[in-house]
Parts: structure tokens; sequence; C-alpha cells
């Protein structure tokens, strides 16, 4: 194998790859790249994989001749973040890797090639496709939610699930629970029935980041035990969770008690100040008082001290009632919201989840249960 690349475009590809590597001192192949020159489409491509994912991507390049190598990710990332020259050529004889650039050079050892773990493919025609920042989008708001339960491993994860109604993200831990939908109008399928998966969290954590940074559209392929997000020049293969999704429906809340609309800048502003001030149970007391549209918010620690926000509705209805929350994941929440401009916030009962959503995006909402003190 040699070829020549430029080091900065290197470099993206390589925190892409980096995402799947296991970091495991017991199977160290786990904690590799594999190199491979590809003079037919003048690309090398870069793979990474842990066993529970796999990523494919690539990068133009100048190749003189095939090949393909493993080499120890640790060295070679290292080597490369801290290089500034612009270009490098890749080499390798037998088992060495040979780096050369302007001002450097470096010899890397491989490992055997055929110890390489072997990415699964995609095998179903069937996909969705999307564009790339509404998949980040979608993740984002609802991980939020996701549980780290060893009893109830099917929380661990985020429920994606497409029908006549679009595609839909859902995550809970029990105590929260968020949905997003994208709408049909932004789907590209060829499925004709309903499809559902469990995703999980680390997957959606990794596809997030990855797609915030693509400008472009991306294909979804799920198949019975995996799924995989493909843009034009990466893959991504992930196994799916097992278990079934708990039925979450009947727990939204369809009337309320009280309910309002408020700035979200405010409203943000004053639940981290309250939080300042908030015991080691991260509580916070939200009372409504719609005749006044106010929003008051309370919080008090015996070691601190004790403070009282008010935040003032835009307009508001219903009855005055109080309940306690956990800030942080009352924060949580609001946080996520796009756009980022005016809450709506209502409550069902005091023992009932509150209900938030951005006033002009009905595609997500996000609902937490109120804390027993």
């Amino acid at each position: 194998m040699k070829l020549t690349i430029l080091v900065e475009n290197l470099k993206k590809v390589l925190m892409i790859a980096e995402k799947a590597l296991a970091r495991s001192s017991t199977m160290p192949i786990l904690n590799s790249f594999l190199l491979k020159a590809d003079s037919s489409k003048n690309k090398l491509i870069i793979s990474a994989t842990n066993l529970e994912i796999g990523i494919e991507t690539s990068i133009s390049a100048k190749i003189e001749k095939e090949g393909e190598v493993v080499v120890p990710s640790k060295n070679f990332l290292s080597f490369f973040y801290q290089l500034s020259d612009p270009k490098a050529e890749i080499q390798s004889e037998g088992k060495i890797l040979k780096i050369k650039t302007d001002y450097y050079q470096a010899n890397f050892q491989s490992y055997d090639i055929n110890e390489f773990p072997i990415i699964p493919e995609i095998k179903t025609k069937k996909f969705l496709k999307i564009e790339s920042n509404l998949l980040a989008q979608g993740f984002e708001q609802a991980i939020i939610s996701a549980g780290i339960s060893d009893l109830r491993p099917e929380l661990n994860g985020i429920f994606l699930s497409f029908s006549k109604q679009g595609l839909k993200f859902a995550a809970t831990d029990v105590f929260r629970l968020s949905e997003k939908t994208i709408p049909p109008a932004e789907i590209q399928t060829n499925f004709e029935e309903n499809i559902s998966c469990l995703i999980p969290l680390k997957t959606a954590q990794e596809i997030s980041r990855i797609a915030k940074d693509k400008l472009e559209l991306v294909e979804v392929y799920i198949e019975e035990n995996q799924i995989g997000f493909k843009w034009e020049d990466t893959k991504f293969i992930s196994r799916l969770l097992e278990g079934e999704f708990p039925e979450y429906s009947s727990i939204i809340p369809q009337s309320f008690r009280t309910k309002g609309v408020v700035s979200y800048n405010k409203l943000l502003e004053s639940l981290k100040i309250s939080g300042v001030f908030s015991s080691r149970l991260n509580d916070v007391k939200l009372k409504f008082i719609p005749k006044e549209k106010k929003l008051v918010l309370k919080s008090a620690d015996s070691t601190i001290g004790e403070n009282e926000a008010v935040v003032n509705f835009e307009s508001a209805e219903g009855e005055e009632i109080e309940a306690t929350f956990n800030y942080r994941y009352l924060l949580d929440g609001v946080s996520v919201l796009e756009p980022k401009d005016k809450v709506f916030i209502a409550l069902a009962d005091i023992d009932k989840p509150i209900y938030l959503k951005s006033l002009s995006d009905q595609s997500y909402f996000y609902i937490l249960m109120p804390l027993r003190i």
C-alpha cells in the first residue's frame, strides 16, 4: 500500500472512525484501524469495530499502490492529531506502516490483517432517507430520557418507529419521557409496512455526533438484529437491543389543570439559579399562579440558603397548583427545546407529569414525573 493524503482530511475521518474503538486491553485488535487503499475510487477507507458497532469511512487520496493494513490506534491517532504538516505519505512494507511528511518520518508496527473482525453488511434493500441534521436532532432530543438499568435493559436505548405518522424517536427511564416525530413529508422511503427497533444509547449518541456534521441525506436500514446508517462517505452499523419498549401513550397527559406560555430564556435562567440552592434531592418547587400570570420556582438547602424565582406567564389559564420536580431533569427537558423562544408548560395534577414543548413546534414533547417528598 502506498498513498498520499491531506493530513487535515485524515484527522476528520479518524475522529469519526475512533468512535467505534473498543479501548480493550484483552483484545487489542478491537483498538485498531483497518486502512485500505482503493485505487478504483482514489479513496483511503478506514474501518473500526468493537463488535457492537462498526464504522467505515473514507476520504480522497492519491493512490499509488493498493493494499490493506491494520494499525494500533492509540499512537497512530496521537501522531496525526499533533501533526501540522499539510500532507503525508503512507506506505506499508511487510508488518511496518511508514509515515513520511516534510519534517517527520515514523514507523508503526501492524497487526495480522486476518485477525481484524468482519464488519457486517446490511442486506436489506428497504430504507428511510432523511436530512442528517433532522436525524441528529431526533436522537438529541430523545437521548436525555434514556435510562441506565441492568434490570430493564429495554430502557437503555432509543425506540425508533416508522409509520404513516412519520419517524418517531422515544426514550424513557420511567421518571421522564421524550418523544420526537419527523413528519412523513421529510422522509423518503420504500417501506410499505410499519417498523420499529431499539437502538443502544451509545449508538444513538455517536450517530447524533456524526450526523450533526453532515450536510446531506442519510439512509437508514433496519434489519432484525442490526441497524445501518449510510452517508456518502461513511457507514455505521450497530447491533440492536432486545426486549419490548413499554407502551407509553397512556401516561401522556391529555388535559391539564393549569397551563401557560413562558419565555424560554427566562425559564432556563430561573432553573439554573434555582439549582444553586437545591438540596441533595435536586428538588425545586413549581407553583403555578395563572390569575397573577406567575410561575414561582422555590428551592432551599439548610446548608446553603434558599431562593425564589418568578417567571411571568405571557398567557396562562387554570388553577393554582404546586408540585416538586428534579430540577436537573427539568433543565434537561427545557434545554433541548427548539426553537428556543416560547415554552408551553402545563400540569395535569400534583401527582401527574409536567408537560413541556416549544410553543411553535408540535413535533417534540417532554414529560417528567414529580418528586414525592
